[in-house]
């Protein structure tokens, strides 16, 4: 009969170190994307009487408006024409029903969010909520 040696029960973990550093990489990657997505500068108007929206849709489009006015998604600067054709392409290929989220700089001038919602109703989208920072209840 043989005895075993020691040595063959040892589990290699070098393999595994890989695995942890490729999971580490991955998370870091998709946590910067929702992170590209919002144009920090913006100051959110206040809300004071509305709960916050706890459940988030994937496939929602964040439309930025600053402080002048201009329009932008994932801190791309557009156009009407732009912004309107890429809603329009995004109504067809997913359907009427993604969500839009509109945030606007407090100071912006709601005619300027009014034409960013024109836009957003001629491409087709129905679902348009604007965004607020919650300050209390």
């Amino acid at each position: 009969m043989k005895h075993r040696s020691q040595a063959a029960v040892e589990t290699p973990i070098a393999s595994l170190i890989d695995v942890v550093f490729l999971l580490i990489i991955f998370f870091v990657v998709t946590a910067s994307v929702e992170k590209d997505i919002v144009d920090e500068s913006i100051r959110l108007a206040q809300a004071k009487h509305m709960a916050p929206v706890e459940k988030k849709d994937t496939r929602t489009i964040t439309i930025n408006i600053d402080a002048k006015g201009n329009p932008n998604i994932a801190l791309q600067p557009m156009s009407p024409r732009a912004l309107q054709n890429i809603l329009t392409t995004t109504r067809q290929q997913a359907g009427n029903s993604v969500p839009i989220v509109l945030r606007s700089d407090g100071d912006t001038v709601y005619r300027d969010v009014s034409k960013v919602m024109d836009t957003v109703g001629k491409s087709g989208l129905y679902r348009v909520s604007i965004a607020a920072e919650a300050t209390g209840k």
